[in-house]
C-alpha cells in the first residue's frame, strides 16, 4: 500500500471514505424512504417525527460515545513522559495501549455520526434551498 506523507496507509483512509459514503446512502435511502411515504399517506405523520427524532438521538448518544472515548476532542497522541510519575511502567504502557484502542473506536464511531450529520446537511439543502434555486432556474427558462 502506498503510504502519504503522513506516514497514513492510503488505502485505510480510503476505505473509511467508501465506509462513510455506505453508511451516508442507507441513512439517507432510510430517512427519504420514510419522508416519502408519510407524504404519499402510506404512514402515519407521526413517522417523520419519529425518523427525525431517531436520528438527532444516534447522532447525540455517537457524539458523547466519542467525547468519551477521546477523553475529550483531544487528538495527542501520550508519551511514557506524560503520565503521573506514581504509575509503574506496565501501568503506563497499558493505560497508552487502551487510548490507542478507545482513539481507534471513536474513529470508528465518526463514520456514522458524520452520515448522519450529512443527512440532515441534504434535508436542510431540500427544504430551503432547493425551492429557491429551481424557481430560479423556471425564471431563466422563460
Amino acid at each position: 500500500m502506498k503510504k502519504d506523507k503522513d506516514g497514513a496507509k492510503t488505502g485505510k483512509r480510503l476505505n473509511m471514505l467508501w465506509a462513510l459514503l455506505a453508511v451516508t446512502l442507507v441513512l439517507f435511502a432510510v430517512y427519504r424512504l420514510v419522508v416519502m411515504l408519510v407524504d404519499e399517506g402510506k404512514l402515519p405523520g407521526v413517522w417523520y417525527t419519529v425518523i427525525m427524532w431517531t436520528y438527532m438521538a444516534c447522532g447525540c448518544a455517537l457524539l458523547l460515545a466519542v467525547v468519551i472515548l477521546q477523553r475529550g476532542f483531544s487528538n495527542k497522541t501520550l508519551q511514557l513522559t506524560d503520565l503521573d510519575n506514581s504509575m509503574s511502567a506496565e501501568e503506563k504502557t497499558a493505560y497508552i495501549e487502551s487510548d490507542t484502542k478507545r482513539k481507534r473506536a471513536a474513529k470508528v464511531l465518526l463514520i456514522p455520526l458524520t452520515a448522519i450529520l450529512f443527512v440532515f446537511i441534504f434535508e436542510i439543502i431540500e427544504l430551503y434551498y432547493l425551492p429557491t434555486v429551481t424557481d430560479w432556474i423556471k425564471g431563466l427558462s422563460q
